[in-house]
C-alpha cells in the first residue's frame, strides 16, 4: 500500500544554537531567507503524500500559524501539539489514533537527499522498521547509534568505530506506535536502539548529501551553502518536445509521444531533477478545448508515462491567455505566456529551483526567450531523441 502519510519532528528547542534559537524555532531559521523547514517541505511535496504531520512543542504558535491545514501541491500540512517536550520518542504518542498505515519518520532539522520513492515502494515484511544510513556525515550525536553495521539490509551494533550513522529517516509499521508512551524519552536511544538489539531493523547505505542545522558550524555551513537544498529541473516545452507537433491537442488520441521522451524522463528522474512542463495553451482561451479537457489529456499524459517507464512529471503550468479570448479570465494571464517568464517563475518559487543549475528544452523561439529572461539554460529540441539529447547536456 502506498504510503500516506510523514511525521516530521520539530518539537525541539535547538539549545546548541544559543540565542538564535531564543527567538526562532530551529526549523524555522532562514537558508537563503527562505525557512528550512519550508526547504524540506519542498523537497518532499513531490512525492504526493497525503498528510505530513509537524509534531510541536517549542514555540509551537510559530508553527501553527504558518503550517497548519495548509494545501501544498496535493499535500496538507497538519500541525500535532505534543503539549510538554516529550522528546522525539513520547512526542509521536499524539499520532497513535491519526496514523492508520505504515509511515515515513524524519526530523525537522535535518535534510538527507534521498529518494523516498524507494522507502514508498519497501515491504517491511516482519521487521518493524527501515532505516537509512549515510557514510559522510555523524548526523545523532548520541553513542549508540553511531557506530552502525549492516548486512544483507540487518542493522547492527559495533563495539568499534564504523563509517556508518544513522541518516535520521525511518520507515515505520504501525504497530511500533502501540509502544510509544506519554512521557519524555528518546525514539532513538529508548525505541530504535531496542529494536536493532532485537534484530528488528533493516536499512540501506546512501551516499546522497546529507544537511544538518543543528550546530553553529554546520548552521553556518548551508548558509554559506545554500544551493545544496534548492531543487534542479529540466523545464520542458509539451508540444513538439514531448508529444508531436499537431496543431491544437483536443484529445488524447491524437497525443503521440517523441521518441525517446519516456526514457528521458525516467533518466532525470534517476539523476534527481524535477520535470516541469511549461506550455502556451491559448486553445483553451479561444474555446477550442476547455481547461477540464486539457487537464484530462494532461493526466492521461503523467499516468501513460508512470506505466510505461516509471517516469513522472513533477509539475505542469499552463498559460490559457488569448487576448481576443470571449472570456475575461483568459485575457488577463499574460505575464505566464511565453515569450514571458511568468510560468518559469511561478515555478521556481514553489520549488525552490536552483536556476543556474537547471535546463529548458523548448522547440520554439518564444521558449528561448522566456528562457533567457530568468537567465537559464535553453536548448532547442534537436533530432535526436530526447534521452540521447538530455544525456549530452548533463
Amino acid at each position: 500500500m502506498k504510503i500516506k502519510d510523514i511525521v516530521i519532528l520539530v518539537g525541539g528547542q535547538g539549545s546548541r544554537l544559543g540565542s538564535i534559537t531564543k527567538i526562532t524555532p530551529k526549523p524555522l531559521i532562514k537558508i537563503n531567507n527562505i525557512p528550512f523547514l519550508d526547504q524540506l517541505i519542498i523537497k518532499l511535496i513531490k512525492y504526493s503524500f497525503k498528510n505530513i504531520y509537524l509534531l510541536c512543542s517549542y514555540k509551537k504558535e510559530f508553527f501553527f500559524k504558518r503550517y497548519n491545514n495548509k494545501i501544498i501541491h496535493k499535500t496538507k500540512i497538519k500541525c500535532i501539539d505534543e503539549g510538554k517536550q516529550k522528546g522525539t520518542g513520547g512526542a509521536l504518542y499524539k499520532i497513535k489514533k491519526k496514523i492508520k498505515y505504515n509511515f515515513i519518520l524524519i526530523n525537522g532539522d535535518t535534510f538527507f537527499d534521498v529518494d523516498l520513492n524507494f522507502l514508498v515502494k519497501k515491504k517491511l515484511n516482519k521487521k518493524n522498521i527501515f532505516m537509512c544510513l549515510t557514510t559522510k556525515n555523524k548526523v545523532i550525536n548520541n553513542h549508540k547509534l553511531n557506530n552502525l553495521l549492516i548486512k544483507n539490509e540487518n542493522i547492527g551494533i559495533s563495539n568499534k568505530s564504523t563509517n556508518l550513522t544513522n541518516g535520521g529517516i525511518y520507515l515505520i509499521k504501525k504497530v511500533i506506535l502501540n509502544k510509544i508512551k506519554n512521557k519524555y524519552y528518546s525514539f532513538e536511544n529508548d525505541i530504535l536502539y531496542n529494536e536493532i538489539q532485537k534484530n528488528k531493523v533493516i536499512g540501506k547505505t546512501f551516499n546522497e548529501t546529507f544537511i544538518d542545522i543543528g550546530s553553529p558550524q554546520k548552521l553556518k555551513f548551508i548558509k554559506k551553502n545554500s544551493h545544496i537544498i534548492q531543487n534542479k529541473c529540466f523545464f520542458l516545452d509539451r508540444d513538439g518536445v514531448i508529444n508531436q507537433e499537431r496543431g491544437y491537442i483536443t484529445n488524447f488520441r491524437n497525443f503521440i509521444f517523441l521518441k525517446g521522451v519516456k526514457r528521458a524522463i525516467n533518466y532525470l528522474n534517476e539523476m534527481g531533477y524535477l520535470v516541469i512542463v511549461i506550455t502556451n495553451q491559448a486553445a483553451v482561451g479561444k474555446g477550442i478545448l476547455s481547461e477540464e479537457k486539457l487537464n484530462i489529456i494532461h493526466h492521461k499524459m503523467k499516468r501513460q508515462l508512470s506505466q510505461n517507464k516509471n517516469a513522472y512529471i513533477d509539475d505542469i503550468y499552463y498559460a490559457p491567455y488569448y487576448k481576443n479570448s470571449k472570456y475575461l479570465k483568459y485575457r488577463k494571464n499574460k505575464y505566464d505566456r511565453k515569450p514571458n517568464p511568468g510560468m518559469i517563475i511561478k515555478a521556481q518559487k514553489k520549488w525552490n529551483i536552483s536556476l543556474e543549475r537547471s535546463f529548458f528544452i523548448g522547440d520554439k523561439f518564444t521558449d528561448k526567450l522566456a528562457s533567457e529572461k530568468c537567465n537559464l539554460k535553453f536548448y532547442y529540441k534537436n533530432k535526436d531523441s530526447l534521452y540521447e539529447q538530455i544525456k549530452k547536456i548533463i
